[in-house]
């Protein structure tokens, strides 16, 4: 049937009403203005006067002819050819690799099928890439590292613009599914029959074969550098029973652990365990290997391997305060809630047992004291000031040692009821501490001083790098001048024996300690007496000066909880990721850490990964801060494909940039093709079932081809043809009311 409609949806009538409307009252003007002229001229002019009409008409309304065709159209077949690295196996008695027996199949299906279908083939393994005809199967080979069967049916649907006109999908493959997605779930979205043709053989079945296998690797994603784990493995082997077997664990590829094990007759894996402590931080490859026997035809599935990311445990600070002084003040607002490397939770008394808290912990719902060990244990480092000894029962003072004796650390502050002043004198607490406290009314020092550093505090980490703004006993003026002093301490009565004084109050030998401290099993304990600190940091940035406040309490508390590392300042960035293995398009999380001027977190920072993809392609994406101490950012990625991404933060504070070290990952198992290399006719009869075809091994499949339905589609088509070209109209627009103007001129008409 065809039709003339109008693109506006206008009736056929009114535009003719229109153009001939026009027409009239045109021919009305021209007649009375022109008909002095000749008959011939002025019907002339009017007659190039009603074309030009007619092309508006025609442009303004845009006339369509539209018309239904029938067609007869070939019924389409797609081949999907799995060319992941499992069909290299040669499990056919003939010797022929998996792959080799599907590319034949397919040649022959094609040359059968190809004058009554439109015939489509993709080779897939991690991705679904269509190739043009069988003269390309010649060039393809078995070596993708990975097989998604998702896409491949997925790519199968897109070959087709209709893919009602898709009589079959042929998938061959082993069924190794091991990348992105869910087979069963495409096949049942597909809405097309699948032939799953199967290509392999179950090795277990066979007599012959002797295999080991490592089928399972258990490795954390996150070890803590110097803390003792488990890497397990799980062996299975076929024909294997009675054998004793080495089995190895590597550090990047160097030997730390060798077990044997006797190969039993149950089927599944034994599992083979190691015990590790690692003691460099950073990125580690783990691979658990079992020898090969001399009889074993396939060993790329003797060994898998596992990355990690060592790293030193997060730190983490309770600081309890007595009263709201300007020492709190200082310790959480310019040091703990800016270092990026610590979560505190900071409580301080408002009245007597009600605390106000500060914390940058989302876990830590802390309003008191906390009395039980599961909580005292969550903190590595504590900080305690101002506040009575009464306040501490006795039984959460043995909890707060039991915890610092267990690598934990432990600082008391000077205050009017801390230390001595604060009954801590013979309390569990006060045992521990590296002074001598004395009894509550032992006073306070209100004379100003600076603390003067023994030769043992100047080579002590708590004082690098800033043993400069200090007198010592080998200077008595500091070297680097400025420093304000502090207003006065509290009084202790002197070491401990198995204690070190870092600073004292005076240069001499028997100067009171002002900053001691002293070992406890495997943790850390100090006192510092001095009132107040925020002096330092008060005074010498209101002159712009430089400070130690910063370096000395995140140094203070690195060196309790057992990292002896200094605080460096300037802009500065460290980067990390979850871990360092990773399935295609699982997420990466991405943090980083960045650091202002002064070494504190760079909370206003702009912060960008920059992803360099396997194929070089370039990847970029924002990290915004994330929750948690100061200067932490966090992003999330996606890697698709297969392979090593390498990935540099960079971070924009101020008018500086700064880029991280490179890190890199790996995204799919080296041998994850060979980790399974049985015919998995489970899956392959589940698509075809979901699907709505049927489930073929290739050796008996050639049937299949014959119950296609070669019948030619019939079906309708909608054809429309625009009875308008505009530029073409414009230009004879244009030409006619040019040749009319010459003409008017040349008839000597206005």
């Amino acid at each position: 049937m065809a039709e003339l409609t109008l693109e506006h949806g206008y009736r056929l009538s009114t535009m003719v009403l229109v153009a001939l409307g026009a027409c009239a009252l045109t021919a009305i003007f021209y007649y009375r203005a022109f008909g002095m002229l000749s008959r011939g001229r002025w019907q002339l002019l009017l007659a190039l006067r009603w074309i030009a009409i007619v092309i508006v008409v025609v442009l303004l309304f845009r006339p369509v002819f539209s018309y239904h065709k029938e067609l007869e159209q070939k019924p389409a077949c797609v081949f999907l050819l799995d060319t992941s690295g499992s069909m290299s196996i040669s499990d056919d008695p003939s010797g022929i690799t998996r792959f080799n027996q599907a590319r034949a199949k397919i040649e022959q299906w094609w040359d059968r099928l190809k004058d009554d279908f439109h015939l489509h083939l993709i080779e897939f393994s991690e991705r679904a890439r269509p190739i043009e005809g069988p003269g390309a199967l010649a060039g393809l080979s078995p070596e993708g590292k990975a097989t998604s069967i998702s896409r491949a049916l997925s790519a199968a649907v897109r070959q087709e613009k209709n893919r009602k006109d898709i009589e079959a999908i042929m998938l061959f493959t082993d069924g190794q599914h091991n990348s992105a997605g869910n087979p069963s779930e495409e096949a049942i979205k597909l809405g097309r029959p699948v032939f799953a043709i199967g290509v392999g053989a179950s090795l277990r079945s066979s007599a012959t074969h002797r295999d080991l296998q490592l089928i399972g690797m258990d490795c954390p994603e996150r070890l803590l550098l110097n803390n003792i784990v488990k890497i397990t493995g799980l062996v299975e082997g076929i024909g294997m029973e009675g054998r004793v077997v080495k089995v190895e664990l590597t550090e990047d590829d160097k030997p730390i652990g060798e077990k044997e094990l006797t190969i039993d007759d149950v089927e599944g894996g034994q599992q083979v365990e190691f015990e590790h402590r690692p003691t460099v931080k950073g990125r580690r490859k783990y691979t658990i290997r079992v020898i090969p026997q001399a009889d074993e035809k396939i060993t790329e599935n003797n060994q898998r391997t596992a990355s990690a990311m060592v790293v030193e445990p997060g730190i983490r600070v309770l600081y309890v305060e007595g009263t709201l002084r300007a020492e709190y003040g200082a310790i959480v607002d310019r040091f703990l809630a800016k270092d990026p490397d610590l979560e505190f939770c900071a409580l301080v008394q408002t009245r007597p047992n009600v605390f106000l808290r500060r914390t940058n912990m989302a876990d830590m719902d802390l309003r008191a004291i906390p009395t039980d060990a599961e909580t005292i244990n969550k903190f590595d480092v504590f900080i305690i000031g101002d506040l009575d000894s009464t306040y501490f029962k006795p039984a959460v003072q043995e909890l707060i040692v039991k915890r610092v004796r267990e690598n934990g650390g432990l600082v008391m502050l000077g205050g009017y009821h801390s230390l001595g002043p604060g009954g801590y004198e013979g309390t569990a607490i006060g045992e521990v501490l590296p002074v001598r406290l004395g009894a509550r009314d032992i006073g306070q020092i209100t004379e100003p001083f600076l603390p003067a550093l023994t030769p043992d505090g100047v080579r002590h980490p708590i004082f690098a790098n800033i043993a400069d703004f200090f007198p010592s006993r080998q200077s008595a003026e500091p070297k680097t001048a400025g420093l304000p002093t502090l207003n006065g301490c509290t009084r202790v009565e002197g070491l401990k024996p198995n204690a070190i004084a870092l600073a004292t109050f005076g240069v001499d030998e028997t100067a009171m300690p002002v900053l001691a401290v002293a070992p406890l099993d495997k943790g850390r304990t100090a006192v510092f007496v001095g009132d107040t600190t925020r002096n330092w940091q008060q005074g010498p940035k209101a002159l712009d000066q430089d400070s130690p406040f910063t370096r000395f309490w995140g140094q203070m508390v690195r060196w309790l909880a057992g990292r002896g590392a200094a605080v460096d300042l300037g802009v500065g960035i460290t980067a990390a990721v979850n871990k360092a293995y990773f399935e295609p398009e699982e997420q990466v999380e991405l943090t980083a850490v960045v650091r202002n001027q002064e070494g504190q977190g760079a909370a206003d920072a702009k912060v960008t990964a920059k992803i360099r993809e396997p194929s070089g392609r370039p990847e970029q994406i924002d990290m915004p801060p994330a929750v948690g101490p100061a200067g932490h950012f966090a992003g999330n990625y996606a890697p698709a494909m297969p392979g090593a991404y390498e990935i540099v933060v960079e971070a924009r504070v101020g008018t500086q940039t700064v880029e991280s070290e490179k890190l890199i990952i790996d995204v799919g198992r080296p041998n994850l093709e060979f980790e399974r290399l049985d015919l998995n006719e489970k899956l392959l009869q589940q698509i075809a079932q979901d699907s709505g075809g049927r489930y073929l091994h290739i050796s008996a499949a050639d049937h299949a081809i014959e119950q296609l339905d070669r019948t030619l589609r019939k079906k309708k088509e909608y054809f429309e043809r625009e009875l308008y070209f505009p530029p073409l109209l414009w230009t004879v627009f244009v030409s006619v009311l040019t040749t009319e103007w010459i003409l008017r001129k040349k008839f000597q008409l206005r």
